[in-house]
């Protein structure tokens, strides 16, 4: 697994470490989504009832990151990483042996403070551990493993579901976090405590923070407001059925997958601010051609077009997501895992509101009315890219008002 550390322009190997760890969050939260229907009739809940799990998660992930972010800055990086995995592990196997929905609830809310513990501090690590000109590849080796959970965990904690009951997919994700802690335990090196900088509340203050918190809140509202109906979507687009639509995921995940790999080399070429305006342009151009291809008959062209389309929408929405977390980390050097604790609240907020809103579209207008409203909101997102030149690395969490972008 080290050696391939080489293809990153010689970027330290334990980053490797580091997206193993945000695989094992992405799995947990993407492969959620394949069993909530035997966990239902387990519970005697309804599927909706039961798809409010995923809210839990979402919501107590976007409240509790930055606070206990805030809480463990004094803590060296590799400690608070392990014992994190380790609750992570803990939750997933209550979640396992769970005898009720209440339970199962609490479980995660544990493994939502767990994994807020986990996704900042493990970008800001991955960037301790390299150059400052590596910071672009560093953060999209990180973001790489949250798009392998897309493409690979994901389907894989599915068919384990499939075949030994959803309890046997939380036992894997279980024995995943442990694996992984124990991993980092290892192999991990002593990160020192980044000295602190202003509060909390200073860095949301800023201006150029707060249009690049917006600028997340966007991204990723627009895209999981369509991508948590993306069955009923491809359904009345192609007329595919669950094996398509579980195909196209795939190819979903496949796109990220592979543009997180290239985009850290984009990055350290080209201004962040460019990057994320194509990246959103073109997300915005895939979700509204999406739309078009809803309102028409499904059609043997729009099968066609439905794979290139969504491993397109998944690159470019990776794009879009690791620019972001490069811009936010690069604005605030003194205060990265802060700063990206903030990014990943409004990450997960989007989430959150963005499967409401889409539910709240596909009941008025359809399917086609929810990738219509996710292209709206992407083309507006654009605007909320200012002040994006971040501030040179090691430099004062200071950026001047003429560096505005």
């Amino acid at each position: 697994m080290f050696g391939v550390s080489a293809l990153l322009g010689g970027l330290n190997a334990r980053v490797y470490l580091l997206a193993l760890a945000t695989f094992t969050v992405g799995t947990e939260g993407y492969v959620i989504a394949g069993v909530l229907p035997a966990v239902a009739r387990d519970m005697r809940v309804s599927v909706a009832v039961c798809g409010q799990l995923v809210t839990i998660f979402a919501l107590v992930y976007a409240l509790a990151g930055p606070l206990l972010i805030g809480a463990f800055a004094k803590v060296r990086p590799k400690p608070v990483l392990v014992w994190a995995t380790l609750a992570f592990a803990v939750s997933n196997l209550l979640a396992a042996i769970a005898p009720d929905y209440a339970v199962l609830a609490g479980a995660r809310v544990l493994a939502a403070a767990s994994a807020a513990l986990l996704a900042a501090p493990a970008a800001a690590a991955a960037a301790a551990l390299c150059r400052p000109e590596q910071l672009p590849s560093a953060i999209a080796v990180t973001a790489s493993g949250n798009a392998l959970a897309l493409t690979l965990g994901a389907p894989i904690g599915t068919l384990i579901g499939g075949a030994f009951g959803w309890r046997g997919t939380f036992l894997f994700v279980a024995a995943l976090g442990l694996t992984t802690a124990a991993l980092l335990a290892i192999r991990l090196p002593a990160i020192p405590v980044a000295p602190l900088g202003s509060g909390r509340l200073d860095l949301v203050r800023r201006s150029d923070i707060r249009w690049s918190l917006l600028t997340t809140f966007g991204v990723f509202l627009a895209s999981y407001c369509t991508y948590t109906y993306l069955a009923p979507i491809v359904t009345g687009a192609t007329g595919m059925g669950s094996r398509g639509v579980a195909a196209l995921m795939i190819v979903f995940g496949a796109g990220a997958f592979v543009a997180g790999r290239v985009i850290g080399r984009v990055l350290a070429r080209w201004p962040v601010a460019g990057v994320l305006r194509v990246a959103l342009t073109v997300m915005a151009l895939l979700l509204a051609t999406t739309a078009v291809g809803t309102a028409l008959r499904p059609t043997t062209a729009a099968t066609v077009v439905a794979f290139p389309l969504l491993l397109c929408l998944g690159a470019f929405w990776c794009c879009s997501g690791v620019s972001q977390q490069t811009r936010i980390a690069a604005l605030a050097p003194r205060q990265r895992s802060q700063a990206l604790g903030l990014h990943f609240s409004m990450q997960y907020l989007g989430v959150a509101v963005g499967g409401a809103l889409g539910g709240l579209a596909l009941s008025i207008g359809g399917v086609i009315a929810v990738p219509a409203i996710s292209a709206v909101i992407a083309f507006v997102s654009l605007f909320s890219i200012r002040l994006t030149v971040p501030a040179p690395v090691g430099a004062p969490d200071q950026v001047p008002a003429s560096s505005a972008g």
